[in-house]
């Protein structure tokens, strides 16, 4: 397989809208590139593309506050709160509103950014009281923010892996290819160089291998 990578915008691949369906970023329906990485499959997603086998395994989902006003945020009910989430990413408000033991939800505001570091920062400015996103997407700013104590909520289906269309035959020859990775070992070396490396920034929760 002849692969090329290309950067973009995560919302090319998968876009989101505050009160409207999530759906299919414009460069992977637009045939822009085959694949889209790292990527989690989720209730949504899965009906439009379909996934690799997955590499990552899937996090959890929390609330995180700024440093000192975890203790006191009532995640439970979030009524007349402003909630944050990362456009297109698994931990949206669709995800939210499954999770039936956190009341409220139809009273919250909705505010949308672009990535984790505008996470922080309208944490830090005061325009959201929380965020609801993973700690796999907070694992770089742990010194910025805190985590909500009491159980997360699960919004992948699985681990993380690789989103392609569902016309597109890229995951059978991905899935190979991985397959032969993970049975030479060499997959488990690459996990292990990685956890000595990028440790210091969170766990790398490769697939067992």
């Amino acid at each position: 397989m002849d692969c090329r990578t290309v950067w973009d915008k995560y919302v090319n691949c998968w876009d989101s809208t505050p009160g409207q369906p999530s759906h299919g970023g414009q460069g992977l329906m637009g045939r822009w590139y085959d694949a889209c990485t790292g990527w989690f499959p989720t209730i949504g997603r899965i009906q439009v593309f379909s996934f690799s086998s997955p590499f990552l395994k899937p996090p959890t989902s929390y609330f995180f506050t700024n440093t000192g006003n975890a203790a006191s945020f009532p995640s439970r009910n979030v009524a007349n709160k402003t909630i944050g989430f990362i456009d297109g990413w698994a931990s949206d408000e669709k995800c939210l509103a499954r999770w039936i033991d956190v009341t409220g939800q139809d009273n919250m505001t909705i505010v949308h950014v672009n990535n984790p570091a505008d996470i922080v920062a309208k944490l830090k400015s005061g325009e959201i009281e929380a965020a609801f996103v993973s700690a796999l997407d907070m694992a770089d700013y742990v010194s910025e923010v805190e985590q909500v104590p009491g159980a997360g909520f699960s919004c992948m289906l699985s681990g993380i892996g690789m989103m392609t269309r569902k016309d597109n035959d890229f995951n059978s020859k991905w899935n190979a290819g991985f397959s032969k990775l993970v049975s030479s070992g060499k997959f488990k070396k690459l996990c292990d160089a990685a956890a000595t490396k990028h440790g210091s920034r969170g766990s790398v929760t490769c697939v067992d291998g």
